[in-house]
């Protein structure tokens, strides 16, 4: 197959051939001469495309789904966890403890896998970079989500637990800490151990069974989509927040976890460490990885923590890495036992 735009030559002289035969040799040689001239031009067609991640609707309102009180003044956005396929049935459900859950507008956003169920099918041939962007595609949705809400004069709290967590923290440094009101982070990593990154990207799932150290799992993904949601876990969890968030002003994000959390593990001190001099809110939960949402002494300390004003640090930045870019090469889980939710 031939990679070439002069196409239009051949059927020119295709033309000549069939509607005119007899028109002169010399307009016939010239045609086939242009002809020849075309196809040697051509460079073979190798296959290989630019990479474009997953195109996100022009309609905003397709990027997420409204529960709750669509009048209220105050917004709680949902980043679920996983990383899997379809979007939580009963998002609310997870907050039953909290006051007034059901008198705000909740909404629950889409992630590229619950937007995309085709990449399952390609995910042996995605490259690092390409998952990247792929990840940097739910970035875009939550940041369309908040600028939507808040250009409704809303106050917006983004809320993201387990992966989740994950996202809302890269998400803080593609786009900065200034558009939402707040950012209430839970049961997620800054710096998850490189063994865990490497592991999950070659589909080894780790956990922690002393909320410390890390160990394989003995369940293993098996599936397509399996595999694939552990390597999007792994490379949002690859880079290391302490770093890319170094400098920004964290004051307006809370963020909890849990001391024996099996799952993603606790916070190092190094980790709590940066948060508080980051200004942000830090909050140990004693419970496992769900504990955020169960025990009603840490419900009532994160809502009394959210209803704080929260003061910005002087001489930090509101960060943010730049404008999403779906078509970028290089932007730098899954069963109920392989995913981090």
């Amino acid at each position: 197959m031939m990679d070439c735009g002069s196409v239009g030559t051949a059927v020119c002289f295709m033309h000549l051939r069939t509607k005119t035969p007899r028109c002169s040799r010399s307009l016939r040689f010239i045609a086939a001469l242009l002809l020849l001239l075309a196809l040697s031009s051509c460079k073979p067609f190798t296959g290989e495309r630019p990479y474009l991640a997953t195109p996100l609707p022009a309609d905003v309102t397709e990027l997420f789904r409204v529960f709750g009180d669509t009048d209220s003044d105050t917004v709680w956005i949902y980043e679920q966890g996983g990383p899997i396929h379809l979007l939580d049935e009963e998002p609310l459900l997870h907050f039953h403890n909290y006051p007034g859950h059901d008198t705000v507008q909740f909404v629950q956003v889409h992630q590229t896998l619950t937007l995309n169920h085709n990449l399952a099918l390609r995910h042996r041939e995605l490259s690092f970079a390409q998952l990247q962007a792929e990840v940097d595609v739910s970035v875009e949705i939550l940041h369309r989500t908040i600028e939507h809400f808040k250009a409704q004069d809303k106050e917006v709290v983004v809320i993201g637990h387990s992966y989740g967590a994950f996202l809302t923290t890269r998400y803080l440094w593609r786009k900065g800490t200034a558009t939402a009101d707040r950012y209430l982070i839970m049961a997620g990593r800054l710096d998850m151990p490189r063994v865990v990154v490497d592991g999950v990207l070659n589909g080894v799932f780790y956990y922690f069974p002393n909320a410390v150290d890390p160990e394989p799992a003995d369940v293993q993904p098996a599936t397509d989509r399996e595999f694939l949601e552990l390597r999007i876990m792994g490379v949002t969890g690859h880079d290391r927040y302490t770093q890319r968030l170094a400098g920004s002003d964290l004051s307006r994000v809370l963020y909890v976890y849990g001391s024996e959390d099996l799952t993603v593990g606790r916070l190092t001190a190094d980790e709590v460490s940066f948060l508080t001099s980051s200004g942000a809110r830090v909050i140990a939960v004693p419970g496992d990885h769900d504990s955020m949402f169960e025990d009603r002494e840490a419900v009532r300390q994160i809502v009394a923590a959210l209803n704080e004003q929260p003061t910005a640090n002087v001489g930090l930045t509101d960060g943010g890495g730049g404008e999403f870019d779906g078509a970028a090469n290089d932007p730098h889980t899954a069963s109920p036992h392989g995913a981090v939710r």
